[in-house]
């Protein structure tokens, strides 16, 4: 089953003035400003974090950041909404891949954190646009797939959110507790009981028992579908 489209239209402005020399790339220069850079992230310092990705390709035209510091660094940006910060990171990544082979968008990781941070402020349509990038071929992980799918239901859109677990289902066969309680919750938001039961199915069929999260969402469910079938 096919995932709805929703419009991909982003405009992202960025302004910095950074005048850098250049100077040759070394593999410990690199792993100085990769420790610098998590460093600072995690310190919450992202003004700083942010100055130092963005003068990498002026000082080292050859280097980026590494995965494990940008996902750091946008950790602490989903914590504070920090939303221009994550676009301004995720401008250098796509310049990053432009210019080089390093294309860091790619992983898994790093772009889960994107997603979610678009998601937490309200941008579904730029968190689509990473979900989608690198086109239907790429093969990504469930957990991917989940945060896409929680940003949609976090943002009121619980018929994409179901659309895209019954993807999920296709894709992947018998899911994880992340996937049921996105897909749970969904379906509360939806009242649809009979769906919702076919995820609860689904869970008891799982490999691993149902977290405190499933639960509260069965039992959410369950309490919304007493109020539909029985006008309470």
């Amino acid at each position: 089953m096919g995932i709805p489209a929703i419009s991909l239209s982003t405009n992202l402005t960025v302004s910095t003035n950074i005048t850098a020399t250049s100077a040759p790339t070394t593999p410990h220069k690199h792993r100085l400003h990769n420790s610098t850079l998590k460093s600072l992230s995690k310190s919450g310092k992202l003004d700083e974090a942010l100055l130092l990705i963005e003068s990498l390709p002026s000082k080292y035209p050859a280097t980026a950041p590494d995965a494990e510091a940008c996902a750091l660094f946008l950790h602490s940006c989903i914590s504070r909404k920090a939303l221009e910060h994550g676009q301004r990171l995720y401008l250098q990544l796509l310049l990053y891949r432009a210019r080089s082979n390093q294309d860091l968008l790619s992983n898994p990781r790093l772009k889960s954190k994107l997603i979610t941070l678009f998601s937490v402020c309200g941008r579904v349509d730029e968190a689509r646009r990473v979900f989608e990038d690198g086109g239907e071929d790429v093969d990504l992980p469930e957990s991917v797939w989940v945060a896409m799918g929680i940003g949609y239901s976090r943002n009121g859109y619980p018929i994409e959110a179901l659309f895209l677990y019954y993807e999920m289902v296709s894709r992947f066969g018998l899911l994880d507790n992340f996937a049921f309680s996105m897909a749970l919750k969904a379906c509360s938001d939806l009242g649809d009981l009979r769906t919702g039961r076919a995820v609860h199915a689904q869970v008891l069929k799982a490999t691993e028992d149902p977290d405190q999260v499933v639960n509260n969402a069965l039992v959410r469910l369950y309490s919304w579908g007493c109020v539909w079938v029985f006008g309470l």
